[in-house]
């Protein structure tokens, strides 16, 4: 977030009542926590055990902020600032974790810009391997739990076919390659053609997330 941005938004928190911030806020836990799980997703197997683990952490802190909510309703009759200021301080720290983490897994991903070259070094990297195609794909809102209907994230997914041709064995060794790197990506899909043989086609689909929509496109 930029500094605009979070100006804009304490102007309007801070002309919201207590009880408005505190529902605004346990919306954006909820809504980052949901957002959270979609980076965490990744289509290989050995990772959806931790993307279960986490989808019922997000489950845990709805029920918390239900339960905040109902002992707010319970105490508003004695001490209605005081419930919501401590349910509201609760909800702002928690948010302000969760906005960490997200950068976090942010900076982890390839920048957009670089993807293309990436995987043309990884070409490079290994002999019998021609890339005969980069395109890149529409960028999509990256949306969180709720759909259509949900509000976007400000995140975009980006993502890339690179078509290559080369013997199994060299093919094998560029996805090991792929895999190796230091960076996050996901991988969407992987389509092999034999019909040429000995040399194979393979098409690989790779996603990547951003802040921003447009850039330079190839």
């Amino acid at each position: 977030m930029n500094a605009e941005s979070l100006q804009r938004m304490r102007v309007r928190v801070d002309a919201m009542s207590l009880r408005e911030r505190l529902f605004v806020f346990a919306a954006l836990v909820v809504a980052l926590l949901a957002l959270i799980q979609l980076l965490l997703i990744d289509p290989v197997n050995a990772r959806r055990a931790a993307a279960q683990t986490r989808i019922e952490a997000a489950d845990a802190a709805i029920a918390e902020l239900a339960a905040q909510q109902g002992e707010l309703g319970a105490r508003t009759a004695h001490d209605p600032d005081q419930a919501a200021r401590e349910a509201l301080a609760r909800a702002t720290a928690r948010l302000a974790e969760l906005d960490t983490e997200l950068e976090q897994r942010m900076r982890a991903m390839v920048p957009p810009e670089r993807m293309p070259q990436v995987l043309r070094e990884m070409a490079r990297g290994g002999a019998g391997v021609r890339v005969t195609g980069l395109r890149s794909l529409e960028p999509q809102p990256l949306r969180p739990a709720g759909g259509e209907g949900a509000a976007p994230s400000g995140i975009w997914r980006h993502g890339f076919e690179i078509t290559l041709v080369g013997r199994y064995a060299d093919l094998v060794a560029y996805l090991e390659r792929v895999e190796a790197l230091p960076w996050q990506f996901e991988w969407a899909e992987v389509r092999l053609d034999a019909s040429m043989r000995p040399e194979l086609t393979l098409v690989l689909t790779l996603h990547t997330l951003s802040l921003d929509e447009a850039w330079l496109r190839v």
